[in-house]
């Protein structure tokens, strides 16, 4: 397995969507800022068990088919991306299925992966069930689901925001969110959110909370998970923002106008194996722009 230092392409799963082809060329840019190169990854359907000699001849020619599609496709990607970024080194594969298979082959050498949050055809919660809750579970590299305008994807200077939750994988997270933030020269808006009277208690049990000192450590947490990191990105302005509600909730309401929003692929209190964390699956599925998914290995 390559190494966080090894690892240097940006690599973008193409599929024929608009989506797919927005995400590619954000994917683009995105490795231009940072000198790297772009690998774009398609992959063929699996192959399926066939008894007889005629029918092994028709998957052989269907596999040729849609070889020849795949490199069209391929290619027509790439000149969207390179009109975008004229200098950029592009490389093209095609891989095996499913989808998902051949994304996490590629991530083996990603410093991140890029994937749009739907893909072709009208088949969109199956794909984020499957190739992107997939890829985003066990890629050794964070992983962007690209999700927003599909006319105009490229990033820009808006700002970026990052859930902050004091965990190992929101430590991640805040690394990739000011690493971006620099590389693309937008704000940074670190939101932490914890749980009022519901969780803490109500009614009479409430008034025995200490909610200034409860407020205190939780200002705290945010304190300790941005420590250090102005001193490494100076140049990164940073807002901060400490919200009361559900995880989810608070950080879909603090990303409207923003560009991207960084969170750990689960929060404190789960098993580091566990699949993607509630706060992470919400965000795939409604947040209005791209969500990089920080992992740790």
């Amino acid at each position: 397995m390559s190494t966080p230092s090894n690892r240097t392409a940006i690599v973008a799963g193409v599929d024929g969507s608009e989506t797919a082809a927005a995400a590619a060329r954000w994917a683009g840019a995105l490795a231009a800022r940072f000198d790297a190169p772009l690998h774009l990854v398609h992959s063929l359907p699996s192959e399926g068990i066939f008894y007889s000699e005629a029918a092994v001849l028709i998957q052989s020619q269907m596999v040729e088919q849609l070889k020849e599609d795949g490199e069209k496709l391929l290619a027509s990607v790439s000149e969207l991306v390179r009109a975008d970024n004229p200098n950029l080194v592009v490389k093209s594969f095609i891989g095996p299925g499913p989808a998902a298979t051949s994304l996490l082959e590629a991530a083996e050498e990603a410093r991140i992966v890029v994937m749009g949050a739907t893909g072709a055809g009208a088949i969109e919660n199956f794909l984020l069930g499957s190739t992107v809750t997939r890829v985003s579970n066990h890629a050794p590299c964070p992983v962007v689901v690209w999700r927003g305008d599909t006319t105009n994807p490229l990033p820009d200077t808006r700002p970026i925001v990052v859930g902050i939750d004091g965990s190992e994988l929101s430590k991640a997270a805040v690394h990739y969110a000011f690493d971006l933030a620099s590389t693309l020269g937008a704000p940074l808006k670190a939101v932490h959110s914890w749980i009022g009277d519901a969780a803490l208690g109500v009614g009479a049990t409430a008034a025995l909370v200490d909610w200034d000192a409860v407020a205190t450590s939780e200002t705290a947490v945010m304190s300790e998970s941005l420590a250090g990191w102005h001193d490494k990105y100076p140049d990164v302005e940073v807002q901060r923002v400490i919200d009361r509600g559900p995880a989810a909730k608070v950080l879909l309401e603090h990303i409207e106008g923003a560009q991207l929003v960084v969170v750990g692929s689960h929060g404190r209190g789960q098993f580091r194996a566990a699949l993607l964390g509630s706060t992470s699956q919400n965000l795939l599925h409604k947040s209005p722009c791209p969500v990089l998914v920080a992992r740790t290995h």
